[in-house]
Order: C-alpha cells, then structure tokens, then sequence
C-alpha cells in the first residue's frame, strides 16, 4: 500500500503534544489526591477500579474504534485525556478524582487501539516497525520531560493551573492532528452491523480468537506475567538497596534515555528481521536484566542493567504494535483484545512478585521472571515465527472507515 507520511507527520504531532501531557498527569495526580489527604488507600483504590473496568471494557473499546474510525477515535481519546485534566483541576472530592482518573484511564486505553489502527491503515502492516519506532520516540522523548514540567508548574502556581495546562496541550495536539493529517480507509476485521452487534462480536472473538492470533494472546499472557512480576515495583527495589531517590530517579532517566535514542533504530530492525525476532531479542535482553538485578546489583551494574532494560523496550514498542497489525490485522478490535489480555494476566503478578520478595528474598520474583522470560524467548522463536511467516501473502482484511 501507498505510505502516508503526512499521516505519519500528524501523529507524531500529536504525540509530542500528548505525552508532555501524559506524563504530567501520571506523575501529578497521585500527589494531588495525597495533598488533598487522602490515604494510600484511597488513591490504590481510585487506580484499580478504573484498571478493572478499562481492562474489561477494552473489546467493547475496540469495536467502537472500527465503527468510527480511527483517525476520528484518535481526535477523541485526545479531548478526552483533556477532559479529565479539567475535571481534575475542578475537583477535590472522591468521586469528582474518580471521574477525572476514569476519563483519563479511559482515553490511555482507548487511545494506543486507535493510534495503532490508523498508523498501520496509514503505512501497512510491512512497515510498521519503524514507523511505530519514529512515532513512539517523539511520545517517549515529551512523555519523559512531562512530569518535570507538571512539578514545576504545580510548585510555581498551583495544581489547578498545571492540569489546565496539561488540558491545553491536549487539545492543541488533537487540533493540529485534525489539522494535519488525512482520512483513510483503516483496516480492520469487522464488516458492517449495528455497533451493538459488533461490540458483542468483538467480545465473541476475545474468547475465541482464530488460531495465529491465538498464539500472540497466549504469548502476550506470559510476557506480562513475567514483566509484571518486579518491573512496577523496580524503583522500590533500588530504593530498599540503599540507593536514594536521585540515585534511583537517575537510573529510571538513563533508561528512558536509552529507550527514546533506540527506538527509530529498533523499528527499522523489526521491519528487517521480522516482529518475532525482535520480540524474541527484548525477552532475552528481558531475561538477561531480571537475573541481573538478582545476582548483581551492585551500582556499577546496575547501570548497565538499567542501559539494557532500555534496549528492551525500545524493541518490544514497535515489535509488538507490528506483530499485532502483521498477525491479527491490525484493526482497533485487534489491538484492544490484545492489550485487554495484557491487562488482565498482568494484574495479579505484581502482587505475586511482592509476596515472592516478602517470603522468599528480595531477588526471587528476578529470578522467576527471568526463568519465564526464557520460555517467552523460545515462544517467541516458534510459536510468533510461524504465526508471522503464515499471515504472509494475505494482506490486512480491509472495510471502509466513515471518516
């Protein structure tokens, strides 16, 4: 198919303008509901019911994108995340925060089916390594300056203008994105039907989805599990070694660094080597960091720890987006079913990783995942290459978007 490089253009726009304000938000809401005095508690609660319901809601989520549109989807989840800044900003209630959190929750996971539906629609499922790689660096790069700009604004003048700036940002990226970029056809695996029909078809096809897709949920399940199981807690980790916090926050910057630097490169090696092997070279490098920050956590290590769990990720962003549009199709039904899996299996293990680390040693829920991350890498390698290699040759299943 034809590459649309102004579309290409518009969503990295968009994301430059998004992820300031992404980032922002998740670093300041949390302190904003404990500056109002709300407890541990409260703030755990408010971010896992609005967990639960998004996970559960994302085929529905996805059926909605396909019926829509993606570029118009994208328009939206973008005023919506603004919305959620705005209500922030006018709440000091729990269900006002809430509200604001679900919003926010919401257009986060609404917003990577779409974003992913109309890139791949926009430059075809063979390119989209490293086009997701170019894109999701710009995201990386202004989602990294994103919390510091949000401290800044909220210490100079106050928590309500600082959600009223994030809201800003959102809707000048949402209105350059409209402005700049161009409707196409999408793709996806839905014909036509009511959105009610294809909402209950798309939970249909969660539960059973066709054989190769199968395999990427099946895969996509056990990669979460092994991940989840220490990386949420990994700052807390670092910390409890002895290490302080502008020691641990320079450690979680040279990652993000790293990610950003690597990420355009990465994407050209996933269109070169095929979404599997890049996906089987993350877990490796995975399965590598986990037993290192187990055996060695040292400080000189633990930058080089810090360097390669970089490198992972710059690999997995555009692996995974590709191997979902190469194997599945690519549609927003697609991409909301696959994240909805990563969703689901990836809830409990953190807590698994908490009581592995309590009861056994500090380095047992590392070792377990890095024991699993070794069997995603063979997964990978088997499992992925064959489903890739047989989607070959068919082409993304295509039906017209009313954009």
């Amino acid at each position: 198919m034809e590459l649309d490089r102004r579309n290409v253009a518009a969503l990295a726009v968009f994301n430059a303008f998004r992820g300031v304000a992404i980032g922002g938000y998740m670093a300041l809401f949390p302190m904003y509901m404990r500056s109002l005095g709300y407890s541990m508690e409260s703030i755990g609660g408010v971010i896992a019911g609005a967990s639960i319901v998004m996970a559960l809601a994302l085929p529905a989520l996805g059926a909605v994108i396909d019926y829509y549109g993606p570029r118009r989807m994208v328009a939206v989840t973008g005023l919506i995340a603004a919305l959620a800044s705005i209500a922030a900003a006018a709440s000091q209630g729990l269900p006002g925060l809430a509200t604001s959190y679900f919003l926010f929750l919401l257009s986060f996971m609404a917003g990577q089916p779409a974003r992913m539906a109309f890139l791949a629609a926009s430059v075809g499922p063979e390119r989209m390594g490293r086009y997701v790689g170019l894109t999701s660096s710009v995201f990386s790069a202004s989602h990294a300056a994103g919390p510091l700009a949000a401290g800044i604004a909220a210490e100079a003048l106050g928590y309500e203008a600082a959600f009223h700036s994030m809201a800003f940002s959102l809707a000048v990226g949402t209105l350059l994105f409209l402005a700049l970029s161009t409707a196409n056809n999408g793709n996806g695996a839905l014909g036509g039907g009511s959105l009610i029909g294809r909402i209950l078809g798309s939970y249909r096809r969660s539960l059973k989805p066709e054989r190769r897709f199968a395999g990427l949920l099946a895969f996509i399940a056990l990669d979460r599990a092994a991940w989840t199981l220490w990386f949420p807690m990994l700052s807390a980790h670092l910390y409890s070694l002895g290490y302080s916090e502008a020691e641990t926050g320079g450690f979680m910057t040279l990652m993000g660094i790293i990610r950003t630097a690597a990420m355009p490169g990465a994407g050209i090696l996933v269109d070169r080597l095929g979404s599997w092997a890049a996906i089987a070279g993350s877990e490796a490098l995975g399965a590598i960091v986990a037993a290192g920050l187990a055996l060695a956590p040292g400080e000189p290590m633990v930058y080089a720890w810090m360097a390669l769990l970089g490198f992972s990720i710059s690999l997995w962003v555009p692996a995974y987006n590709a191997a979902v549009a190469r194997i599945a199709g690519g549609s927003g039904e697609a991409y909301a079913t696959a994240n909805m899996v990563r969703s689901v299996t990836g809830a409990p293990a953190p807590y698994l990783g908490g009581l592995l680390y309590e009861a056994v040693a500090p380095w047992a829920p590392f070792a377990a995942s890095s024991a699993i991350l070794a069997v995603t890498v063979l997964v990978a390698a088997t499992v992925l290459r064959a489903s890739e290699s047989g989607a070959r040759g068919l082409g993304p299943r295509r039906r017209r978007h009313r954009l």
